[in-house]
């Protein structure tokens, strides 16, 4: 019996037996990423077409290793726009009625209410912002919905109004329904820019702020308006355009101003509105605003060095009201009374200012012909009326009567298809 042959056999160690009825594999094709690209091959002349057809019919064998073929991909196109559905903002419950009881009775004659049928371009012409606030708000809610840009555009239209005829609590709950106004909702996917007309954003922000009881959270939306403010104007490429945004983030400034007065931080105020400033201390408005606040503020000092960096003949009311200020009531008639020889084309703030520096002297009776004739004029506006008010108040037992006769001549002094109603609050009554 033979032993199996031995592993240490030494020139039979490697050695393997190859089948000669096997074929040789060939090599398998392979591509790494960094090789370069095959050769073509050459073509015969006489067989093009034949070759061009058979690689076209000919499948080709794929292995788990083999590339993608990139004429395999399907590219899907872009998804179309969402269009966004703003019907939220519809609804009849989000806009409160307006009622006639807090309007003084001579404002309630049909003398003084517009024509059903008068579109709302008409209403805000002639001031009957009342009345604009109500059309605006049936337009919103009466079918066919508007086009969005309508949309905004009435909603701002309803706010305003109701702010300016002193129904801000009205305007406080319904810019809720907005809810965040700075939201990727709002945001146009092609653009990126807000949908949101500019001024319904900075109102909203505004009535926002005091409806959520947050302060301080209104103010750091104008901060946030501010800083998409001057994202726009570094990629503004027109010169109008940068204006625009410059002019944008110039009110947004006092906007912040407004609402740090509004919370009764007036130094706070004061500051931000210094800020504004900047290395141009010679923008006479901004000097002047100042000079106000300081002189609101009680600092006289202060305004008193606002006035001498500014030019009085541009604002020649501030040293009368310097005075006003420091109790210099009789320095004060003169300063208006002369600013009434000089400017007698507008005679309406320095005819009151007269009037309050002779009341504060005890010339009631002056003082209530002052006013008295700037109202037989058709001359009235808040303060007159709040003043003439008081002075009734303050001069007279008959003073509510006096209010309510008050209220029957300002009536009778807007022309007819004119607005211009005053509530109840404008005459204390």
């Amino acid at each position: 019996m033979s032993n199996p042959p031995s592993l240490n056999s030494g020139s039979k160690r490697h050695s393997r037996h190859v089948s000669s009825n096997r074929a040789p594999l060939a090599r398998r094709l392979t591509k790494g990423p960094l090789e370069a690209e095959d050769p073509p091959a050459a073509e015969d002349p006489l067989t093009v077409g034949t070759a061009t057809t058979e690689a076209v019919n000919t499948p080709i064998p794929t292995t788990p290793f083999s590339p993608e073929r990139p004429f395999a991909e399907v590219i899907a196109p872009p998804p179309p726009p969402s269009i966004k559905d703003y019907s939220y903002l519809l609804r009849p419950e989000i806009y409160h009625p307006l009622s006639q009881l807090d309007l003084p009775p001579p404002f309630r004659t049909p003398h003084h209410q517009p024509a059903a049928s008068q579109p709302l371009p008409d209403l805000l012409a002639n001031h009957h912002l009342r009345s604009a606030a109500t059309s605006a708000a049936l337009r919103l809610c009466t079918p066919p919905a508007p086009p969005s840009a309508e949309i905004f555009s009435l909603l701002y239209t309803r706010l305003a109004c109701l702010t300016l005829v002193n129904h801000l609590p009205f305007a406080v709950e319904e810019a809720k329904a907005l809810q965040d106004i700075n939201s990727s909702f709002y945001r146009d996917e092609a653009t990126g820019m807000n949908v949101l007309p500019w001024e319904l954003r900075v109102l909203t922000t505004r009535l926002q702020g005091i409806g959520y009881g947050d302060d301080k959270k209104g103010v750091g939306a104008y901060y946030d308006l501010g800083r998409e403010a001057r994202a726009e104007i570094q990629k503004a490429q027109d010169l109008k355009e940068k204006q625009l945004w410059k002019a944008r983030l110039q009110d947004l400034g006092l906007c912040v101003t407004n609402a740090l007065i509004e919370m009764g931080d007036l130094g706070a105020a004061a500051r931000q509105l210094e800020s504004l400033r900047g290395k141009d201390s010679a923008d006479e408005t901004l000097n002047a605003r100042l000079a106000l606040l300081y002189l609101h503020l009680g600092d006289t000092d202060a305004a008193r060095r606002y006035l001498s960096a500014s030019d009085t003949s541009q604002n020649p009311t501030l040293q009368p009201l310097l005075r006003m200020a420091e109790g210099r009531y009789a320095t004060a008639v003169d300063e208006w009374r002369a600013l009434l020889m000089t400017h007698p084309k507008s005679p309406d703030l320095a005819t009151q200012n007269l009037a309050v520096c002779l009341f504060y002297l005890g010339q009631v009776d002056e003082t209530l012909r002052l006013l008295d004739g700037l109202v037989e004029k058709g001359r009235s506006f808040h303060a007159l009326i709040f003043n003439l008010a008081t002075v009734y108040e303050l001069c007279s037992e008959r003073g509510r009567e006096k209010k309510g006769e008050l209220a029957g001549r300002v009536a009778g002094s807007i022309e007819v298809g004119r607005g211009g109603e005053r509530g109840v609050v404008d005459f204390k009554l």
